[in-house]
């Protein structure tokens, strides 16, 4: 199975769960307790600071490695031996509702070899390269709701939150193709300065998960595809070349909460919902002081 198969099927799934958690407490909805509290928004109840470390695997869609003779590497051309890592620093903004922004700085290496398709004529054209991109970004992150009807019971558990993202980015790369020259136009690209720019732009379109820690610290996963506006990631074309090449990375991410913000009306929500009953240790400990 290829690897963004692989990656569709674990944010499908993902999603599957999601949304049977949150269906099976909206049945256990009371008529005598009908308030809903978003569990995120008590745990970290106003805007919040973020910063974190991102640790991913990168890979790239290029016309070296196409599986068809004549043809354009397609958006399933993707191989495992092509997997190279992805090194992110982020700062996060959450606005305490359901929309933060994050800004990324991204050190990442694409890879790419003839050698990999299942076509003979490919493989003995000799084409590979090498790509060390340097990337920073801007997106927006817009959170599923997430809505609980026992806010008391909820509380003691750990949500998984999932969110999608989009926005712009910029990247510096210098791609190094090897292999033999195949033809005049080959040469002509190989030789020139101006067929394209060491400095891009790329549009990430991707999702996430995010679990909190302690109030303190989160972990979580993403996929992030970048739609780029050019053909020579891999420093390479053909004359029949007609899509953009792209690349894409999957990250792990801690992150850890510099500050928060809370705000009055979670205080209230504090104290009348989440207040701490006989038998509590919280309740204990307040009856003490």
């Amino acid at each position: 199975m290829k690897i963004k198969t692989k990656i569709l099927v674990f944010l499908l799934t993902m999603i599957f769960v999601n949304s049977a958690i949150a269906q099976h407490h909206n049945t256990q909805t009371s008529t005598r307790n009908p308030k809903q509290l978003n569990y995120r928004n008590f745990v970290l109840p106003g805007p919040y600071f973020e910063m974190g470390l991102k640790l991913g695997a990168a890979n790239s869609m290029t016309d070296i490695g196409s599986s068809r003779v004549g043809e354009q590497a397609s958006l399933f051309d993707v191989y495992s031996r092509g997997i190279m890592p992805a090194l992110s620093l982020y700062g996060r903004y959450h606005f305490g509702t359901e929309f933060a922004i994050k800004s990324t700085f991204t050190a990442l290496m694409l890879k790419g070899n003839d050698r990999w398709s299942p076509e003979i004529e490919i493989v003995e054209r000799g084409k590979s390269f090498s790509n060390t991109l340097y990337e920073f970004g801007l997106v927006g992150e817009l959170y599923l709701p997430r809505n609980y009807t026992h806010p008391k019971q909820d509380f003691r558990f750990f949500w998984i939150d999932l969110y999608l993202f989009t926005g712009i980015s910029a990247f510096y790369h210098d791609p190094e193709v090897r292999g033999p020259i195949i033809d005049e136009y080959d040469y002509e690209i190989l030789n020139s300065e101006d067929v394209y720019s060491n400095y891009q732009l790329a549009i990430p379109l991707g999702a996430g998960t995010t679990l909190n820690l302690y109030n303190r610290w989160t972990i979580g996963f993403d996929f992030n595809f970048r739609y780029t506006f050019f053909d020579y990631l891999d420093g390479f074309r053909r004359p029949y070349s007609n899509r953009n090449d792209f690349f894409f990375t999957g990250n792990l991410n801690l992150g850890y909460i510099i500050n928060s913000d809370p705000r009055r009306s979670n205080r209230i929500a504090r104290d009348r919902i989440f207040r701490p009953k006989k038998g509590d240790r919280l309740f204990r400990k307040r009856n003490r002081r």
